[in-house]
């Protein structure tokens, strides 16, 4: 990528990221902090090693769920929004292509998850030193993942904000975010239903996103280790999955009639 097109895609990236602070996403930090002040101060009477376990439980799902309702609540309207309120043309205009366009959206928004996500594991650590529970680095891996898996969900998002309105494109990426979550009923599909032929839940359990692969949260926070190779499978399953979703959406949106 050339410096000139680096700089386009860094520009709508930075917008995008400008944008998306002023769409109250700090109210999301707000709800966190107090979720995570009330989770140490309600959890006090518990044995210490009790209570730790459960407000890194809690604070490591606060962060995958709001992180998720961030992306996609925002990822679906990342296009749509644009083409609804007309500002996209102008920008087109400019020596701006699709292409640039929708991967510094992408980029713009994966940003603003990566300083939510910061923000938020800073308030769960704080939380435990607080309490004076024990925090150790072995957190940060759970976070990865759960930040991995995030950009998973933006990248759908994304594709479906260029396929369709904000309404069915949030409704769309739900329903493929929720079946990610249960991939392995989707794989064991013919014990509840003989009928279905092998091949097709084959075909859907690799053709939809498996989120579990990101879930991490368990382990961590019951000392199972986490090697670095389970960590290396997850970054290239997410960046490949993030790259054939990405591709799609520029397809789509190159060949999207904007008249």
């Amino acid at each position: 990528m050339g410096s000139a097109r680096l700089s386009r895609v860094q520009a709508v990236a930075a917008n995008t990221f400008r944008e998306t602070i002023r769409e109250k996403v700090l109210y999301n930090l707000v709800f966190f902090a107090v979720l995570m002040t009330l989770s140490g101060l309600l959890l006090n009477p518990l044995s210490i090693r009790q209570d730790e376990k459960i407000i890194k439980d809690v604070g490591l799902a606060s962060i995958e769920l709001f992180g998720t309702l961030i992306a996609l609540f925002m990822g679906v309207s990342l296009v749509s929004k644009e083409i609804e309120r007309r500002s996209l043309y102008p920008l087109l205009a400019k020596p701006v292509s699709r292409g640039e366009f929708l991967l510094g959206k992408f980029a713009g928004l994966a940003f603003t998850l990566l300083v939510n996500v910061t923000v938020m594991t800073l308030g769960l650590y704080a939380t435990l030193w607080a309490t004076r529970r024990g925090a150790g680095p072995e957190l940060l891996q759970a976070v990865l993942a759960i930040y991995l898996g995030l950009l998973l969900v933006v990248a759908l998002a994304l594709l479906f904000s260029t396929l369709t309105s904000s309404a069915l494109a949030l409704v769309l990426s739900v329903c493929v975010v929720v079946v990610g979550r249960f991939a392995d009923v989707i794989r064991n599909m013919r014990e509840v239903a003989p009928g279905v032929p092998a091949w097709a839940t084959q075909v859907l359990y690799y053709a939809l996103p498996n989120l579990r692969n990101f879930d991490l949260k368990t382990r961590v926070v019951y000392g199972d280790p986490v090697l670095s190779s389970d960590l290396g499978w997850i970054g290239v399953y997410a960046a490949s999955y993030v790259a054939i979703v990405l591709g799609l959406a520029f397809a789509a949106f190159r060949s999207k009639d904007l008249q």
